[in-house]
């Protein structure tokens, strides 16, 4: 649980960090191509409001404004028949005039008066005027190499803050768990100490019970009924204590399983045979196909274990007269799957995943079986430790799936 924990923090504070990040490249990036797009179309107009200039790029005598910043092309387009194109000037010495009448048909042909020409990384700027147009031409392409080499130092920024990031909130979370951490591992301490103090009381009691159990010493029928059920919630909370010094262990990672070669086919067909007849009794119908020689590696008493718990829950939450079927078969991934259904009350979806902590149930009805909600929480830690998966389903009308998938030998 704190493992989960620490990553569900470091998950939520790199996402945050991702997002800001990414606004800030972004705003970055947007903001530098406007700004260029801004300073292309602002040399353009004044490009097209020039009539004539020197090819070096200065301005004619008296006239004070800017200068470009980046070679231009300037042609007009007389409104004629032969639409004939005329350069004004041209500093773009790679473009020359057999190579502007293509640009300026391309332009001629938008609607637009102001855009880019991606296949010859240029910007242009047309301005209709009597008797024809005059179009402005700028080279992009150190625009583009500027934009690219922007975006590189940005990735390789970002990435760098990220690590930088990924360490820093590594050393939060567990700064920031740490109570957390504590309060569990007092718990699972109390949870443990607790377990193993009450096993020998428990022992003294129900020694005892069964001595007077055995040799009748209460001839008064009343007083013989109270020594049994006395017997019978000694034996219940020695299950309890059982149950919860196993959980104990299982969290302190305490694991006494001998895992060698088992036979999982066999187990489930015992446990269907031992349950069958239980079943029928109740007047329930009880379904089952398994496939042979499923091998798996682990601990047979404990896998024996997790069969017995969801057939017994099957048993115990079906309805009066509802089907239980189980099934065993190959699943994905070199896996066997498990399932175990049965009619009755369909556990709500928001409390599929909950049913499998400890003491949860999911209605008070429950409690009148004589369980303690344990089974499935002792269930799921064994397959955990198994290296399998437990999960629950329902079709939210009238069934319950358990499955359970367990890599096979």
């Amino acid at each position: 649980m704190i493992r989960k924990l620490r990553i569900k923090f470091i998950v939520i504070v790199m996402t945050i960090v991702s997002v800001i990040l990414l606004a800030i490249f972004f705003t970055m990036l947007m903001t530098t191509q406007k700004n260029n797009e801004r300073m292309s179309r602002d040399m353009l107009r004044q490009a097209l409001r020039t009539a004539s200039f020197p090819d070096n790029g200065s301005l004619p005598p008296g006239d004070d404004r800017p200068g470009r910043r980046f070679p231009v092309l300037v042609v007009d387009v007389k409104k004629d028949k032969a639409g004939s194109v005329s350069t004004v000037v041209n500093q773009l010495h790679f473009f020359n005039q057999e190579d502007v009448e293509p640009l300026v048909e391309v332009v001629l042909s938008r609607e637009a008066d102001f855009g880019i020409l991606p296949d010859y990384e240029l910007r242009y700027l047309r301005e209709d005027r009597e008797g024809g147009s005059r179009i402005a031409f700028a080279d992009i392409s150190m625009e583009a190499e500027m934009m690219k080499a922007q975006i590189g130092n940005s990735l390789m920024i970002g990435g760098a803050s990220m690590e930088a990031f990924l360490l820093i909130t590594i050393f939060l979370a567990r700064w920031a768990v740490k109570p957390v951490e504590v309060a569990w591992e007092r718990q699972k301490q109390f949870i443990a100490n607790a377990s193993h103090e009450l096993k020998t009381p428990l022992t003294v009691i129900l020694s005892n019970a069964g001595m007077l159990r055995t040799g009748n010493s209460f001839k008064d029928e009343k007083a013989a009924r109270r020594l049994d059920h006395i017997h019978a919630e000694a034996m219940r909370m020695k299950q309890l204590v059982e149950d919860m010094l196993f959980l104990a262990k299982s969290d302190h990672g305490e694991r006494t399983q001998v895992y060698s070669a088992v036979d999982f086919s066999y187990l489930v067909t015992s446990a269907a045979l031992v349950y069958e007849p239980v079943i029928y009794d109740e007047e329930k119908e009880f379904f089952y196909e398994i496939e042979d020689n499923l091998l798996v590696a682990g601990d047979e008493v404990r896998l024996q274990q997790v069969i017995h718990i969801l057939l017994d829950n099957a048993q115990k939450y079906s309805s009066s007269g509802g089907r239980i079927q189980l099934t065993l078969g190959k699943g994905e991934h070199n896996t066997l799957l498990l399932k175990v259904s049965n009619e009755g009350a369909p556990i709500p979806k928001e409390e599929l995943e909950q049913i499998f902590l400890r003491f949860y149930r999911c209605d008070g009805s429950r409690s009148h079986h004589g369980s303690f909600g344990l089974g499935l929480s002792i269930a799921q830690s064994i397959v955990t430790g198994h290296k399998g998966k437990m999960w629950a389903e329902s079709d939210g009308k009238s069934a319950n799936y358990f499955f359970v998938s367990l890599p096979l030998e």
